[in-house]
């Protein structure tokens, strides 16, 4: 009798654990591809968050030099002579090519 009795609770035991692993095996094939594509955004998602945070300050940079421009005379004429070649009166140019 205790002989069949132990038998029965060692049956019983091996199910229950049978069905605790068949249970962590579906959560776990249910759960990890979603798991692993979070993992993925919220990579993809820091990467654009800093690339963000990059441009903003371009963009403010951008915007100090355009204040800048307005107020300062001394720019446009660096400009002119810079880019567009320009010169002043009386002013001979020497175009030096590298």
């Amino acid at each position: 009798m205790v002989e069949k009795l132990l038998n029965i609770v060692k049956n019983k035991l091996f199910r229950v654990i049978l069905g605790i692993i068949c249970i962590v095996v579906v959560v776990l094939v249910v759960y990890f591809p979603n798991y692993a594509k979070l993992k993925r955004l919220k990579g993809e998602n820091r990467r654009l968050v800093l690339e963000n945070e990059k441009l903003i300050e371009e963009i403010n940079d951008y915007e100090e030099k355009m204040k800048r421009l307005g107020k300062d005379p001394f720019l446009y004429e660096k400009i002119a002579r810079e880019d567009l070649g320009a010169a002043k009166d009386n002013e001979i140019v020497i175009d030096i090519e590298r």
